[in-house]
């Protein structure tokens, strides 16, 4: 195992929506499913570990992580991730590889394996649960309390107090001396790592992970033609229900209790997947790439494009020949708090979100200077092979785009400045100081307050720390629950690097870099909102720029900024 191996992101088309996942190496093609309510972070060490010789993905089961939660208009069951798994690796190219799962993933790949015995090297189960008729509905009921994400923030306690209480008991909610689980307390870093992995499920958590309470896996086990390997270590509160199989298993199955030790664990694993993957017909695996084509109507498509300093993440809505526009969203956050404006925008253009570096999952520069962020947008511009387009910019993000302007102008035939942060010095210092608080992971869960509480308040004065009467936005605020919760995961994804743009467009001297553009600007206004004070002074410092009215309804502000392309 090499400490700097790289992983790389991505995501693929499947069905009506899309599956995120991880990768590193090359060489045959190996799945790896994770627990739930986790994601594919879980499996960060499994890539770097067998990264030497395999290409390993870590997928999202669809509902985690970053993957499109299934819609089929009833209850959903394990063989639906079933099918959806079969989809998934089709859609990577892959006919047949070994596929490993844990825990509620294990039932995943059961079905899986059942169902397309062709299309599996070796199903690797581990921690496979074999409750007598599958688990009580009281049980499931206690378990899966249901995650409601609300406009004033009282989710926030419950869920983080429920992440800790995961690590804790088991089950979770029966918190007794018999149901304590050993060990010492988990790290902040894990604890982090665990609820970021619960509120990026959400309200979607339980969908898996239900479904698996109620697989009844011992009648599937018997119909088994694919070569499969039930294990589970010695340490695994699951490990029990190895001896709850069916003796004999079917041609071709085997069990195995390993001993606690990680060590001896992947080295089984090594053992099994060298015998069984394809180190010919799949060695030279290349994933597919989702941006290249546009969507359905009204659909986002995700995915990644490469640069200089890693991945940036980027969403796209729409198509056609006109112009691309290129939207920075305001920060923190990511362009998903805005998909209904890129929607709105993508009438007959190609329209792109980009998450700058340090935002949500886009990879943070090693030295985040406006400069080397104008470099990361030229160079992810280049990956969507995009000559000139019209670039607009939200509220923190405006400094940087007029940056870029002013550093490519040829890539920019027009800007829009929508919030336009032209501060003095000293306001700039203050914000500095004031505008990006210190959000890592407290025991307690203050980091979530503190963080929804900056996302809230930014609805309702600005800068949004600012309570005096002059700071109070005349606007409707946009303070839906939804919102809201997508704000705070992807603001919270990196919350030791969100403020990294915001403090590269705060080191932007907004009054010269204005003056030196060249190229034709937009610059939106909002009388009584003080976010759009400095809007007049913003369009008078640029040569022949333009001011228009800032619409506050979505589709509204879409077809105004249209408009203003024309």
């Amino acid at each position: 195992m090499t400490a700097d191996v790289l992983i790389r992101k991505g995501f693929i088309d499947v069905g009506g929506g899309q599956v995120h996942y991880r990768s590193a190496g090359s060489g045959p093609p190996v799945i790896f499913l994770h627990d739930s309510p986790r994601s594919s972070v879980l499996h960060v060490p499994q890539l770097k570990e067998f990264s030497d010789k395999f290409t390993c993905i870590a997928i999202d089961t669809p509902g985690y992580g970053n993957s499109t939660p299934l819609d089929l208009g009833r209850q959903l069951e394990i063989p639906d991730f079933g099918t959806a798994l079969a989809d998934t690796i089709g859609g990577f190219g892959v006919e047949r590889c070994p596929v490993y799962g844990f825990h509620t993933s294990s039932k995943i790949t059961l079905a899986f394996a059942a169902k397309h015995p062709e299309r599996v090297a070796v199903a690797i189960l581990d921690g496979l649960s074999l409750p007598p008729g599958g688990a009580e509905p009281k049980f499931i009921e206690s378990y899966m309390k249901p995650f409601v994400p609300d406009h004033m923030g009282g989710y926030l306690g419950f869920e983080w107090t429920r992440a800790l209480d995961f690590q804790r008991w088991f089950p979770w909610f029966a918190k007794t001396k018999a149901t304590r689980l050993p060990g010492p307390a988990r790290t902040l870093s894990h604890l982090h790592e665990y609820a970021m992995d619960l509120f990026m499920a959400g309200p979607n958590f339980s969908d898996a992970y239900a479904a698996a309470m109620r697989y009844v896996a011992l009648p599937v086990i018997s119909t088994l033609k694919a070569r499969t390997i039930f294990m589970a270590r010695q340490d695994d509160v699951l490990h029990a229900f190895l001896a709850s199989l069916p003796d004999p298993l079917p041609q071709g199955c085997d069990k195995e209790s390993l001993p606690p030790d990680r060590e001896n664990w992947k080295k089984r694993l090594r053992e099994i997947f060298t015998e069984h993957a394809d180190f010919e017909g799949a060695a030279n695996f290349v994933p597919p790439d989702p941006l290249k084509t546009a969507g359905a109507a009204g659909q986002i498509t995700n995915g990644y494009v490469d640069h200089a300093y890693g991945q940036m993440l980027v969403r796209r809505a729409g198509g056609g020949g006109r112009r691309a526009v290129v939207f920075l969203p305001d920060m923190p956050g990511s362009a998903r708090q805005d998909i209904d404006f890129l929607s709105a925008l993508a009438k007959d253009r190609a329209v792109f979100g980009l998450d700058l570096p340090g935002m949500c999952d886009s990879t943070p520069l090693p030295a985040p200077s406006p400069e080397n962020y104008a470099a990361a947008i030229a160079q992810t511009l280049d990956g969507l092979g995009l000559g000139q387009v019209d670039l607009i910019a939200e509220g923190m993000s405006t400094p940087l785009a007029a940056a870029f302007a002013k550093i490519h102008p040829s890539r920019v035939a027009t800007l829009v400045l929508d919030g336009a942060v032209n501060a003095p010095a000293d306001l700039r210092t203050e914000m500095r100081i004031n505008y990006c608080p210190d959000l890592r992971p407290t025991r307690e869960g203050l980091h979530l307050h503190k963080a929804f509480h900056m996302l809230r308040d930014q609805e309702a004065q600005w800068p949004w720390y600012d309570g005096a009467a002059g700071s109070i936005r005349k606007i409707e605020p946009r303070i839906e629950a939804d919102r809201l919760y997508v704000r705070l995961v992807d603001t919270l994804k990196q919350y030791d690097h969100y403020a990294d743009p915001i403090m590269a467009a705060l080191d932007v001297d907004m009054a010269s870099t204005l003056t030196a553009l060249s190229v034709k600007a937009v610059v939106c206004a909002a009388p009584d909102d003080p976010r759009y004070a400095m809007a007049e002074a913003t369009a008078k410092a640029v040569k022949g720029s333009r001011v228009i009215d800032r619409p506050g309804e979505v589709s509204a502000r879409a077809a105004a900024l249209l408009a203003a392309l024309e």
